[in-house]
């Protein structure tokens, strides 16, 4: 089984002064079906992504296996990891979902550069910090190694996150467990459970702003994942590229399925287009429902949100 390692972005600044706190978020998409209350909230799941740029909750029916609520807030102007951390706490004075406490689960996704793979049979719980140092300038002042078992390729991903942003989640949710996990977690579980392929191994992408995560998946399971840090188009396509000829795939016959942060009409999406044959939208996990509300999004945004439905 192969894995390619993560590689790190720098260490954020830690520098603010909390007496400066203002609201530097929008809520740029909100979806509620009235058939759900939070006084349901024993029989549902409740999911949470954070990354730089975004901070969005949805919650799941788990009877139903349906999603029913999507909350979708942007973060402007925002650079650090405690003004994350603070926006977060700004959030759940508005959103009624962060102050609930009686969720069946709470799931938590990180989206950074701070993370490794390592076979499950290789995996010693007492060393994951030294694993990790090797793929990641780790700061253990600021930061908490955490890790999860990622059961459909029998691999440990192990990742840091900060711990301004840790100490808030738990904060949040003082009365009960919080199931913390990598991004890639999700999103790996989530490719692996794509229909039966019909080629030798499957290119995936899923765009964040100024991120872009690949994914190779052959028969045998996940051939390649890492997170690449991009500033413009031209960046966006030489690591895909880069990662293709690295893998021996070619541009001209192979297709990418895309998810995330990336639309028809945007530059990322024209760039690609100029150097990969075929380029195609994915769709949302198939495996859950979601309420008709749903049906205006793009198929491909907020995969990430969904595929936290399909772990454990």
């Amino acid at each position: 089984m192969h894995y390619s390692y993560a590689f790190t972005a720098g260490n954020f600044s830690q520098h603010y002064t909390l007496n400066t706190i203002s609201t530097h978020y929008r809520l740029s998409h909100k979806i509620h079906d009235e058939t759900f209350a939070t006084s349901q909230a024993g029989n549902c799941n409740l999911y949470i992504t954070i990354s730089p740029r975004t901070i969005r909750l949805a919650v799941a029916d788990v009877p139903r296996n349906k999603f029913v609520v999507l909350e979708d807030y942007e973060l402007i102007t925002v650079f650090t990891p405690l003004q994350v951390a603070e926006q977060l706490r700004l959030i759940a004075k508005e959103s009624g979902l962060l102050q609930e406490q009686r969720w069946q689960n709470v799931r938590v996704s990180i989206s950074n550069q701070h993370f490794t793979l390592v076979p499950a049979t290789l995996f010693d719980p007492s060393h994951q910090e030294d694993y990790l140092r090797l793929h990641s300038n780790l700061n253990l002042e600021l930061d908490v190694v955490l890790s999860n078992h990622i059961d459909n390729i029998e691999a440990v991903n192990i990742f840091a996150m900060e711990g301004v942003i840790y100490r808030m989640v738990q904060s949040l949710f003082s009365e009960r467990p919080v199931q913390f996990m990598h991004q890639t977690s999700s999103l790996i579980t989530s490719v692996l459970h794509q229909p039966p392929r019909k080629r030798d191994r499957d290119f995936y992408i899923y765009v964040e702003r100024n991120y872009v995560t690949v994914m190779v998946v052959s028969e045998n399971g996940l051939q390649f994942c890492n997170i690449f840090h991009y500033l413009s188009p031209e960046d966006f396509i030489y690591f895909i590229v880069f990662v293709m000829q690295e893998q021996k795939l070619n541009p001209e016959q192979e297709t990418i399925t895309v998810w995330g942060d990336i639309s028809h009409d945007s530059a990322l999406f024209n760039t690609m287009t100029k150097y990969i044959r075929q380029v195609r939208f994915g769709k949302k996990p198939v495996e859950v429902a979601y309420s008709y509300k749903f049906d205006d999004l793009f198929e491909h945004r907020y995969f990430e949100v969904y595929s936290l439905h399909l772990c454990e």
